[in-house]
């Protein structure tokens, strides 16, 4: 009997030993390091949500434009024009255009837009970006466009017979350029004293030389094609 303390100490120290060990990982349970995440592992919605509005830009929403519609020549089911996610989508019909609420002259416009995906798209389909839009609305107002169309994208036009545009474009530029269809495609409007600039994913297309028009509302189109749009950001530019 006299053994049964140090007997029962040795128990002890032993349980306490044994429970150690258990709460020492092995080389297979340690934890493995987090992988980094990329944009890549991230949902669409996600990633959209990290776009940042550069600084002296102002990022513009539906609530920001004003809608024009033409007459349609086929049943027109629901609003044309609508924005979920921060993004605005267009159904195309009827044909016509969201304006700016303001009158811009110099300014700085960029925009991302998409031809979505669809079994039924058509290989040329039509947008565009129309500026220094002046006089009456109607199908089309007396404005200059940069060409959202995608064999024509970010050329520089004029959609008035009156108004007539010395341009300089270059094909290659935007062939090289211009994403697939169904991918978000990135197009900046420089306007500076009636000499407009576009660029399409960070490359130079096309620019114009003055003309008589040299401010007015900016607007979108909606021509025939389903198109999104989204981040639209205005910067003015000093005079």
């Amino acid at each position: 009997m006299k053994y049964q303390p140090v007997f029962l100490m040795l128990i002890s120290l032993t349980s306490l030993l044994w429970g150690c060990s258990d709460s020492v990982p092995t080389d297979t349970q340690k934890e493995k390091p987090l992988r980094e995440v990329s944009a890549i592992d991230l949902p669409e919605k996600t990633i959209e949500s990290l776009f940042k509005v550069e600084n002296g830009f102002t990022l513009l929403s539906l609530d920001d434009f004003n809608e024009f519609q033409g007459k349609s020549k086929k049943p027109v089911d629901g609003p044309t024009w609508t924005e979920k996610s921060d993004i605005i989508s267009c159904t195309g019909n009827p044909r016509g255009y969201l304006y700016s609420k303001k009158i811009h002259g110099n300014f700085s416009l960029r925009l991302e837009y998409r031809f979505p995906e669809s079994s039924e798209k058509k290989e040329n389909p039509n947008t565009g970006i129309l500026i220094y839009i002046t006089g009456e609305n109607r199908i089309w107002p007396r404005c200059l466009e940069v060409q959202g169309k995608f064999e024509e994208m970010a050329h520089i036009k004029s959609n008035s017979k009156d108004v007539t545009l010395e341009v300089t474009d270059n094909q290659a530029a935007r062939e090289t350029a211009r994403r697939p269809l169904g991918e978000w495609n990135t197009i900046e409007v420089i306007s500076k004293d009636g000499m407009l600039t576009s660029v399409l994913n960070g490359t130079k297309i096309a620019s114009c030389k003055p003309s008589e028009l040299t401010e007015g509302f900016f607007g979108i189109q909606s021509e025939g094609d389903a198109v999104e749009f989204r981040n639209i950001r205005v910067q003015k530019l000093t005079d």
